[in-house]
């Protein structure tokens, strides 16, 4: 990453100080970085199986050597609780390790063409090869795992990668940056840039990137869909999720499960619980408990593990007619 003369402060959102500081990247530093991850795609696709394999690997033992100084980076710049940024890198180190194994069996098929008269005697096949230059943008609420499933597969493929991370968590994916790096990544294949819109729209526009993936919102999706032409794009969009109790439902797992899924992470979560629908008999049981159950949640510092996760906004509890 080369850095620029501005710099932006990223900010702790449970008590304004400052995490850190990182570039304001200028156009000519987005087109420098996809430069150096095109001059490293070469090599990436020609780095033998079990090399791209010892790589990942290498990077899931480093994560998990430093799981507390990463979940701390996460806990302070995004606000979730530290409990639940641990699990996070614990999942970053299985998913780099799931990579790995994908990296040595990737393979390709052959085919028997002998279902028409003329394919007698004959085989096809194909092979996979590399798609090239990935362009990646990462959400601030898992900043670790949304970019972990993004880079990890892509290092499989023999891929290289330049990522955006959300402008209010880029610690995280930077010190991702530096993991691979000691994992033994080559420069230029990994390659992050920061700062706001501008910066994500100068990636995705690039004719050098040859994949897009972006998990963020519908209309950013939009947008990016109208400029990418024939490259290939992978979106991951919010989602829009509803649970039914019906009549004859454990209400003990149903409270534990809807508390879960609508507060954790404030509700900032892609599946998060957004309209619980009851049936009218076991409505306001399920209504007095589940009140009962959020106010025994303990909000506070993310930093300390009696924090359990921060109210979200408010939820509609219809009765199911």
């Amino acid at each position: 990453m080369v850095a620029s003369i501005q710099e932006t402060p990223v900010i702790n959102p449970y008590d304004g100080s400052v995490v850190g500081t990182v570039p304001e990247f200028s156009e000519q530093d987005v087109r420098d970085a996809i430069s150096r991850a095109v001059q490293a795609a070469p090599i990436m696709a020609s780095m033998p199986a079990h090399q791209r394999g010892s790589i990942l690997n290498k990077a899931a033992q480093l994560i998990a050597g430093q799981v507390d100084e990463i979940a701390r980076i996460m806990a302070r710049e995004n606000g979730k609780p530290l409990k639940y940024a641990r699990l996070e890198a614990q999942r970053a180190v299985d998913t780099f390790n799931f990579a790995a194994d994908e990296a040595r069996r990737l393979h390709g098929e052959t085919i028997p063409l002998d279902a028409s008269a003329g394919g007698g005697g004959k085989v096809g096949y194909f092979i996979r090869v590399p798609v090239g230059v990935i362009a990646a943008t990462t959400p601030f609420n898992f900043p670790l795992n949304l970019s972990v499933h993004k880079v990890a597969p892509a290092i499989a493929a023999g891929c290289t990668v330049v990522m955006k991370p959300a402008p209010a968590t880029p610690m995280t994916v930077l010190k991702l940056a530096e993991i691979l790096r000691e994992a033994g990544l080559p420069d230029g294949a990994f390659e992050v840039i920061t700062g706001g819109a501008e910066v994500g729209s100068w990636l995705t526009t690039d004719p050098r990137i040859n994949m897009i993936s972006f998990t963020g919102s519908p209309a950013v999706a939009h947008h990016i869909t109208k400029t990418a032409g024939l490259r290939r794009v992978v979106l991951e969009l919010g989602g829009n999720a509803a649970t039914i109790i019906d009549e004859d439902a454990n209400l003990d797992a149903a409270i534990s499960r809807t508390i879960m899924g609508s507060f954790s992470y404030s509700g900032q979560v892609c599946i998060s619980i957004q309209r619980i629908y009851i049936h009218r008999k076991r409505y306001e049981e399920f209504r007095t408990r589940f009140i009962a159950a959020a106010e025994k949640l303990k909000l506070g510092d993310p930093l300390s593990d009696a924090c359990s996760r921060q109210l979200s906004s408010k939820m509609y509890i219809p009765v199911w007619r």
